[in-house]
């Protein structure tokens, strides 16, 4: 079958300044003194994040990293009346994936180049912005911001991590926090927890390193001085388990970073961590075996004095395709065979979503939302196709579930690439070292919205899009799903049928996730949107000036 064969089938459709603009369209001010205790949540407000509606505390909401929100001021009567309250326009360029942190009326938003601004999040009005210009490895991209103690912390791409004054954006301190500065960097939003076992505060964030010759790590660090407390590393070295599952000395530059993000269960103090590919990402022949802990998820115990392995699931064994699972893990209670089950979800860059019981990792359920092609073929030294591409299938954006419908929302694309390996794998620091080189799209490119059925692992519903859906998926206790097109398309979805009940065409392109808040007892949803970067694709068209907004709605 091909592509176009599939797609028609019912398996495929069932103005800037140095400080930034802001482009308000009236909707008065909020302007108010914060005391410092006010401007960073307190660990009862992180522990409660999900069911707050008036503030987006963490990268994924809460710390179960479900985008889901208990607001329902906007709702399927009314959401046809949503209009742009204002815009911001950042003054950098690159692709915009932020998740923007909204805390007692102040929005903070990141670019790809590490800046950082504070805004009023109910009429965009600038605050504070800061602007360090790290030096860029490979590609530019940034996630967002961590708040604690008063503070705003921030990895950066020159493996930086950097405290600022919450109130005024001036620096407070400045570190390199990773091993190596020539091929490990940051790319994820620092998470702020606060440990109840040893009453401490840390900052937890993982390296992006997997494709520049790294190992992965996940590190806890000192709010206050940014020394490290604990690590954990993605690789098991001689002697520990799963060492066996790497030839020869390939696990030295196996890969498996940590730049998605943390989902913690603070009940039985479990993170589960997504991680990345093996490396070199093409070249399997130089590091036979499964090439453990990559394209797994694991679950670890962070009770004690350093995280102990739980149990782990790997969704790809040897992985020649860069297919990693690339959203956060998300947490979740949902009925499964007529009772009520803790489960936790990923998805990989091959269209496949997984959902695992999460006090063990036993598999429940597997769905393929991608069209995929070629899936047990190494790339070749002549070339061949395989699908989905590296930036195909299910992306980092995330999903949501919904627990009155008992439906997992999740958006997934489908690209097809040409891969040709290398001989062989030279490592050269400050330099990509994939044993091959990154496939050539093989159109057409498109995409999906999916609600899977929890209980059945069936599609409830499927929207197809003419191009990918990198959004991610927020769901609402009133029964919307958002999500953001490529093409820069922000649509509103019923939760129950799919059916789209508003759009609006942002300017620029969507690679980052929907949020919903409240500013002034107002509920508001934000995305940003800018340039496409590495998911530029033939079907977007070639503006010759592409601006990074962050486009903030409410119904009027």
């Amino acid at each position: 079958m091909t592509i176009r064969d599939w797609l028609k089938s019912g398996a495929a459709l069932f103005p800037s300044t140095a400080m930034g603009v802001v482009m308000a369209i009236g909707l008065g001010t909020s302007a108010h003194a914060q005391s410092q205790a006010s401007l960073t949540p307190t660990p009862e407000e992180f522990a409660n994040a999900a069911a707050d509606p008036a503030n987006w505390m963490l990268p994924a909401k809460s710390y179960s990293g479900n985008h889901y929100t208990t607001a329902t001021q906007i709702n399927p009567d009314n959401v046809r009346e949503l209009r742009p309250a204002w815009k911001f326009v950042a003054d950098d360029t690159g692709p915009m994936e932020v998740s923007p942190i909204v805390y007692n009326g102040t929005m903070y938003i990141t670019t790809a180049h590490d800046h950082i601004y504070a805004l009023d999040a109910a009429t965009g009005k600038l605050k504070w912005s800061f602007n360090d210009s790290p030096h860029v490895i490979a590609f530019a991209a940034n996630r967002g911001i961590a708040l604690l103690d008063g503070k705003v912390y921030i990895g950066t791409l020159d493996g930086h991590l950097i405290a600022l004054d919450a109130e005024t954006g001036k620096k407070v301190w400045d570190k390199v926090t990773v091993d190596d500065t020539a091929n490990s960097f940051y790319t994820m939003a620092p998470v702020p927890y606060h440990d109840p076992h040893t009453n401490r505060d840390m900052l937890l964030i993982g390296v992006s390193n997997g494709d520049w010759g790294g190992n992965g790590n996940i590190s806890a660090y000192d709010p206050k001085t940014g020394d490290v407390i604990w690590r954990w590393d993605t690789i098991p070295g001689p002697g520990q388990p799963g060492h066996d599952t790497w030839s020869g000395d390939s696990w030295k530059r196996g890969g498996a970073s940590t730049w998605n993000g943390v989902t913690i269960d603070p009940a039985t103090s479990t993170m589960y961590l997504d991680l990345g590919n093996p490396s070199p990402d093409f070249l399997g022949t130089v590091r036979q075996g499964a090439n453990l802990y990559s394209d797994s998820m694991v679950a670890l115990d962070i009770s004690g004095d350093k995280p102990t392995l739980k149990w782990y699931h790997q969704f790809i064994p040897h992985d020649t395709h860069d297919w990693d699972p690339a959203f956060q893990p998300v947490l979740f209670t949902g009925n499964v065979n007529g009772s009520s089950r803790k489960l936790v979800a990923a998805g990989d860059k091959a269209g496949n979503f997984w959902i695992l019981d999460a006090a063990t990792g036993q598999l429940v359920d597997h769905t393929v939302t991608s069209f995929q092609k070629g899936v047990h073929e190494a790339p070749s030294l002549a070339g061949n196709i395989a699908c989905p591409n590296t930036l195909g299938g299910i992306e980092y954006q995330g999903g949501a579930f919904d627990p009155a419908t008992n439906d997992f929302y999740v958006p997934s694309q489908n690209e097809c690439g040409q891969w040709k390996a290398t001989k062989d794998a030279v490592y050269v620091a400050g330099e990509f070292y994939i044993g091959g080189t990154f496939p050539k799209l093989v159109g057409p490119n498109t995409g999906q919205m999916n609600a899977v059925n929890v209980d059945t692992g069936v599609f409830d519903w499927r929207h197809h899009f003419d191009l990918p859906n990198y959004g991610g998926a927020l769901a609402t206790a009133s029964g919307l799903v958002f999500s953001g097109n490529l093409g820069g398309t922000e649509n509103a979805f019923d939760a129950k049928t799919g059916r789209i009940l508003w759009s609006y065409d942002t300017g620029a392109y969507i690679q980052a996730p929907t949020e919903a808040y409240e500013a002034n007892g107002k509920e508001y949803v934000v995305v940003a949107s800018g340039e496409a970067g590495n998911a530029k694709i033939p079907e977007l068209p070639n503006p010759p000036e592409m601006k990074n907004f962050v486009t903030v709605f409410a119904v009027k």
